[in-house]
């Protein structure tokens, strides 16, 4: 409701995004309205659906850390520079101006200000994946166990249940048990490829003989 009336938000755009959000107002409002972000959080999904042999875990891994990339590049350039007008203008300098020698230094404490901060923003870009990496497997163990609810992913409905037909509930409470360790090993900061491909060999869903000759 608030995407609608306060953003102008197509209603089934909005509840959409609202959903994919997990009901977290800042991420939903970049997911109703930039179609990038969408379109990255569709891929990281499509990403761990495809996992169907081991050798594939470690080509997924690389393929969601270039996403989380894209995604917190996304964000920090248009947070810095926003900043960095901002930081221009209270010094009295015009857009384009040139920088008196005495205030480069508090410009250069910015930079670096900023780019620590990509650093975590990194981090904070794979944690988004995994949230949404967890609601999809939390989709899966519903249908798994036949509990009756309103999915997070319901648009991809159909390629739950069949990964869903794949595993059992036993093996899906694993894969979520996976993804938290990899959300505390990153934190902790283990290399973020590693906690990936960790984690993505656990979600490997083998294709069944039957499915591959038809």
């Amino acid at each position: 409701s608030l995407l609608v009336r306060r953003d102008g938000v197509d209603p089934q755009l909005a509840a959409l995004a609202a959903r994919h959000a997990q009901s977290h107002i800042g991420m939903a409002h970049r997911l109703a309205t930039n179609a990038e972000a969408r379109d990255r959080r569709a891929r990281t999904l499509d990403i761990v659906l495809g996992l169907h042999r081991m050798a594939e875990a470690l080509v997924a891994a690389a393929g969601l850390l270039e996403i989380a990339k894209s995604d917190a590049e996304a964000i920090t350039q248009e947070r810095d520079s926003e900043e960095r007008d901002a930081a221009l203008r209270a010094l009295g300098i015009e857009p384009g101006g040139t920088i008196p020698a005495a205030l480069r230094a508090q410009l250069k404490a910015l930079d670096e200000d900023q780019k620590r901060r990509a650093t975590r923003s990194l981090r904070d870009g794979i944690d988004r994946i995994l949230v949404d990496v967890l609601s999809l497997f939390r989709d899966i163990l519903l249908v798994q166990l036949g509990v009756p609810g309103e999915p997070v992913n319901g648009d991809l409905l159909d390629r739950v249940s069949e990964a869903a037909s794949r595993s059992s509930a036993a093996q899906t409470l694993a894969t979520m048990d996976a993804i938290a360790v990899a959300r505390r090993r990153i934190d902790s900061n283990v290399p973020p490829v590693l906690a990936l491909e960790a984690m993505l060999v656990g979600a490997v869903r083998p294709v069944s003989r039957s499915a591959v000759s038809s």
